[in-house]
């Protein structure tokens, strides 16, 4: 199933993939700041999330260790773009500046 994307200050992403697949790119290529992640309504332990760059490079790999659970990560980073290579359940949030 393919991953569907919407919003923009706070992606909302929801599908699952286990395919490399963008998430968010500016049009004019000056990247973006990733703020903080929310996994919300994860399935089962084990069920992974990871978020890449167009390089292969990890921003965010996550293995959700309860069932039922949602995690949520500050981070702060600037990325070039955002990919997602793994996502097994539940609605993410990205929150983008």
């Amino acid at each position: 199933m393919a991953l569907t994307i919407v919003g923009t200050n706070i992606l909302k992403v929801t599908g699952t993939t286990a395919a490399a697949q963008k998430v968010y790119e500016r049009s004019d290529g000056s990247g973006v700041r990733v703020k903080a992640v929310y996994w919300y309504n994860i399935t089962a332990a084990g069920d992974k999330l990871n978020l890449i760059d167009s390089k292969g490079n990890d921003i965010i790999p996550i293995i959700a260790e309860a069932n039922a659970s949602s995690l949520f990560f500050p981070i702060d980073t600037f990325v070039p773009d955002i990919y997602c290579d793994d996502m097994d359940s539940g609605t993410l949030y990205i929150y983008i500046r």
